[in-house]
C-alpha cells in the first residue's frame, strides 16, 4: 500500500509529546516502553515508517503470506494515523519504535482502528507491547466516559488474536466472518485498569517537549 507523500502546509513543530514511561514485567524481565501521541507534525514520520519497516526481514520465521498480511495491518494504522480525527499513539523501546496504535470515537465509543506490533529485530519482540497500548487506550477511554471500546479482530493475521482480546475484556458481540466484531464494556474496561498494574508500571511525564521520532527509525 502506497502512502502519498505529505507536503510541508502542515506545521513541522507540532510532533509527538512522550505522555508516559512504562516498565513492564515479564517473569524476571524487565522491558522498558516509552508511549507517544503524535500530532500532525509527524506526518513525515509516518510516512518514513512506512517506508521503513519491512517485515520479511523482521519476521523471517512466518510464511510470506502472513509477513505480507502483517505489512498491511502496518500500512493500514499508518493511514488511519493520518486522519485528524483519530488519536494516535507510537510505542519506544531501546530507541526504537516497537509498535503503533490508532483510534476514533463516535457516540461516546471509542473504535479502535488499528494496533500492530513492529519487532526490534529478527530475534527481538517487544514483550508486554500489546497490554501496554491497551492500558494507555483502557485510560484514554477511561478519562473520556466512553461507553465502551469497539474493535474488528482479523483472522487471517499472523497472530490468533481473539482470545489476547478476551483476556483483555473484550467479547464477540457479532457472528464470524472475515473479521470478528469485539466490544468492551465500562466495567471491563475498569477492572482491567486495575489488573493490568500488575504487569505494567505506567508513569504518566507530563511532558509538553515535542519529539522528532524520526530519530527513532535508525
Amino acid at each position: 500500500m502506497k502512502i502519498d507523500k505529505i507536503n510541508s502546509l502542515n506545521n513541522p513543530n507540532f510532533k509527538a509529546i512522550r505522555v508516559a514511561r512504562t516498565s513492564n514485567i515479564v517473569g524476571n524481565l524487565t522491558t522498558q516502553i516509552d508511549l507517544y501521541k503524535i500530532y500532525k507534525g509527524d506526518r513525515p514520520f509516518l510516512q518514513k515508517l512506512a517506508e521503513s519497516v519491512d517485515y520479511k526481514k523482521l519476521a523471517p520465521y512466518l510464511i510470506r503470506e502472513m509477513q505480507l498480511r502483517w505489512q498491511k495491518i502496518l500500512n493500514y494504522c499508518i493511514t488511519r494515523s493520518f486522519n485528524e480525527s483519530n488519536s494516535s499513539y507510537v510505542s519506544v523501546s531501546k530507541d526504537k519504535v516497537c509498535g503503533i496504535m490508532t483510534y476514533s470515537k463516535d457516540n461516546n465509543i471509542i473504535n479502535l482502528d488499528c494496533i500492530c506490533a513492529i519487532p526490534l529485530s529478527k530475534t527481538e519482540r517487544v514483550k508486554l507491547f500489546k497490554k501496554t497500548m491497551f492500558y494507555q487506550l483502557f485510560k484514554d477511554a477511561s478519562d473520556m466516559d466512553a461507553r465502551g471500546i469497539h474493535l474488528d479482530a482479523v483472522t487471517d493475521g499472523p497472530f490468533e488474536l481473539v482470545s489476547k482480546y478476551e483476556e483483555l475484556g473484550f467479547k464477540e458481540d457479532k457472528k464470524p466472518s472475515k473479521y470478528i466484531s469485539m466490544f468492551c464494556n465500562k466495567h471491563k474496561i475498569a477492572e482491567q485498569l486495575r489488573e493490568l498494574p500488575f504487569d505494567i508500571e505506567y508513569n504518566e511525564t507530563g511532558e509538553v517537549k515535542h519529539t522528532n521520532l524520526l530519530k527513532y527509525l535508525g
